[in-house]
């Protein structure tokens, strides 16, 4: 079947919404026809054409999107993907949407999680897929897991949740349909992880299948341009922060972030030991899930994001690199951070 006739005209709303807003109405012997119907009914070539220059156009403003304003745990790796040293690299460009999309996972489930915590939302009747079963309850083990599908479905139990019981929670913005694609995402990577000497056509053949994947999941978690990832720093008559946005790991800072007065307190009670989500009105911490580490030289701050706990430690793993790290000074906060958690979602 020809490319052509594959073209089905309700299934490109966007654009064709886009036509019609730029060409308005077209109205002949006071009939009104939709310019955008008419141009797929009588120049399909050109409609075709068209269409495929406004995927390309939105691909790259999504790409620059991501680039400048996602939460850095993203960003970073993503560009790396696209623009980094070795983007030509099948191999490393496979490991470096990996990261990214594993990035992904990881701020999603901490903000929910950490929105539980700010807001103390009792979870214990909530269901959670785990041990192979859909409706089981959370406990103090799935609450802490390293595994990434986990986390996915700790994510959507919490989502779910705050919908079936209209609780209004900001968690309720994350697409389920993102988390779907996620899964999938770490199915793939799994797949290529267990490959023993990956070669560049088996990359390329991955590639092929999470590319496109990891874009529809980007474009489903467009929302996360508005959340700033901040570290409060200090206070005069207003609060400066080090933010963690766009893909630069440089350290930056913003004196313009506005603090509803009623978060304030929040804030002045999380020190600068803590990393925030800001969420349109709402702030909370992102601990224990997310971290961060200063570089040796001073001029670079890495996210960190939760490992594993072992030897009763909490395991990191900064941003930048691929050794993991504890923080043994602040290991009792994060033990009553999670115990806080326990206490909402476990029964």
């Amino acid at each position: 079947m020809s490319e052509e006739k594959e073209l089905e005209y309700s299934d490109n709303p966007e654009f064709n919404q886009s036509i019609d807003d730029d060409i308005g109405d077209i109205f002949i012997y006071g009939e009104k026809f939709t310019p955008s119907y008419v141009l797929f009914e009588l120049k399909r070539e050109t409609y075709r054409i068209a269409f495929t220059d406004f995927l390309v156009r939105q691909s790259d403003e999504l790409q620059q999107l991501v680039f400048d304003a996602f939460p850095a745990l993203i960003a970073y790796n993503y560009r790396l993907s696209v623009r980094g040293p070795g983007a030509n690299d099948s191999v490393k460009k496979f490991l470096h949407l990996k990261d990214a999309w594993e990035g992904a996972i990881n701020i999603l489930n901490a903000l929910a999680f950490g929105e539980v915590r700010a807001k103390s939302i009792n979870l214990k009747t909530a269901n959670v897929f785990h041990s192979g079963n859909p409706n089981l309850h959370f406990n103090s083990r799935v609450i802490r897991t390293d595994e990434l599908k986990q986390r996915l479905e700790n994510t959507k139990a919490i989502v779910k949740f705050s919908v079936n019981n209209s609780l209004g929670l900001k968690v309720e913005e994350i697409s389920l349909t993102a988390l779907d694609y996620l899964y999938q995402l770490q199915d793939n990577r799994n797949h290529f992880s267990h490959t023993s000497t990956p070669t560049t056509e088996q990359a390329n053949e991955e590639l092929k299948i999470v590319q496109p994947l990891f874009e529809k999941v980007l474009s489903e978690l467009r929302f996360l341009a508005k959340i700033q990832v901040i570290r409060f720093d200090s206070y005069t008559d207003h609060c400066r922060f080090e933010t963690f946005g766009g893909h630069h790991l440089n350290k930056d800072y913003d004196e313009n972030i506005n603090v509803p007065p009623d978060k304030l307190n929040y804030v002045l009670t999380h020190p600068g030991a803590v990393i925030l989500a800001k969420w349109d009105a709402e702030i909370f911490s992102l601990s224990p899930f997310i971290h961060f580490m200063n570089d040796t030289t001073g001029h670079e701050t890495y996210l960190c994001f939760f490992k594993g706990k072992k030897a009763h430690k909490y395991w990191y793993e900064p941003i930048k690199m691929r050794e993991e790290t504890s923080f043994d000074a602040v290991h009792s906060r994060f033990d009553s951070e999670y115990a806080e958690l326990v206490s909402l979602l476990v029964p």
